[in-house]
C-alpha cells in the first residue's frame, strides 16, 4: 500500500436503521485494536470506517545535538 493511501475498512449501509452511533464507535475501537499501524476514522462522505497508514517518524540522529552537549539543558529567558 502506498504511504498515505486511504482504504475502507468497514462499510456502513446508509439505509440500515439498526446501526447506532454507539455501534459505530464500538466498531472504530475494535478496528483500532486490530490495526494499530492505521489512523482509523469515520468518513462521512464514504459512510464508512476508513484507515490510512500512520506516518513513521524518522529516527533522530543521535550524534546531532543542535549545538549543545549531551545532557545540557537550554535556558529560557523571559521578555
Amino acid at each position: 500500500m502506498v504511504e498515505g493511501e486511504v482504504k475502507v475498512l468497514f462499510k456502513i449501509r446508509r439505509d440500515d436503521k439498526n446501526v447506532t452511533l454507539k455501534d459505530v464507535f464500538e466498531k472504530l475501537e475494535e478496528i483500532r485494536k486490530k490495526e494499530p499501524d492505521q489512523d482509523v476514522y469515520f468518513d462521512g462522505d464514504e459512510f464508512a470506517i476508513c484507515g490510512r497508514p500512520i506516518p513513521k517518524l524518522e529516527k533522530h540522529d543521535e550524534h546531532h545535538h543542535h549545538g549543545k552537549k549531551k545532557g545540557q539543558q537550554t535556558k529560557l529567558s523571559s521578555a
